[in-house]
């Protein structure tokens, strides 16, 4: 059965007055108020969103069951203060990846594309490990190949060291732990891997970066603005198994 999924809309608002939000997405009201507001100026670059707090919540919400793998239009109005700058979305019931090590090389070289393995000391070697090491960059992952031999996905050149080889192992998500929204799947309109598409502000198109950046971009708002677009959510996932 599926879970109702919580959503955080996460960013920071300024002003000396307080700001308040009025959002909707796909028509329906989801959030009337005020929110948290820093008595400072409107940055005018990009803000580190690393540790932004949560603007406003959706909470468990039938908008977006697990089962959904899509977009909405949404719509937010920015009234107060002088404004709010809007950064990532965070959905609970994410499916979680956890980096484990499957395999040990020893011996082993990266030349060009070609990784020859002198031994393998646990584990076994298959397509799609990442492999790390002394002097290993770029994480590689194995494309193909059998035996001692396989095709790395960049090319390196290491010489008798010995090497990491990790999965991605996935992990049911649940209620408490919250990840981006969007993975990137289904694609949204834009081509990008950003939870927010063909963005306009006051009826304005905004162009996203280029080239596309690779990870969320933060969007600046004025009070007396409206910011629209598509809201891109990925499928949820809370279990694993057949």
């Amino acid at each position: 059965m599926a879970s109702n999924r919580t959503l955080n809309f996460l960013g920071y608002a300024y002003g000396n007055s307080s700001v308040s939000l009025a959002a909707t997405i796909n028509g329906v009201s989801v959030f009337n108020g005020e929110i948290a507001t820093l008595d400072e100026p409107l940055p005018s670059d990009q803000v580190n969103m690393s540790n932004a707090p949560t603007l406003f919540s959706v909470e468990n919400t039938d908008l977006f069951p697990t089962t959904f793998g899509g977009s909405y239009p949404m719509s937010v109005t920015v009234t107060g203060g002088y404004g709010a700058v809007f950064g990532p979305i965070t959905s609970n019931y994410m499916l979680l990846y956890t980096p484990t090590t499957t395999a040990t090389l020893a011996n082993s070289s990266i030349q060009g594309n070609t990784l020859t393995i002198g031994s393998v000391v646990s584990g076994t070697v298959k397509k799609g490990q990442v492999l790390s090491g002394n002097g290993i960059s770029n994480g590689p992952y194995i494309v193909d190949g059998s035996d001692n031999t396989w095709t790395v996905s960049q090319s390196q050149s290491v010489t008798d060291i010995d090497i990491s080889a990790t999965t991605q192992e996935p992990t049911a998500g649940n209620a408490t732990s919250y990840l981006g929204c969007y993975d990137g799947t289904p694609v949204n309109s834009e081509g990008t891997p950003d939870s927010r598409s063909s963005v306009y502000i006051d009826g304005v198109q905004q162009v996203p970066p280029l080239p596309v950046s690779r990870g969320v971009q933060s969007w600046t708002v004025l009070a007396g603005s409206t910011i629209t677009y598509n809201l891109n959510v990925s499928t949820g996932n809370d279990n694993i198994g057949p």
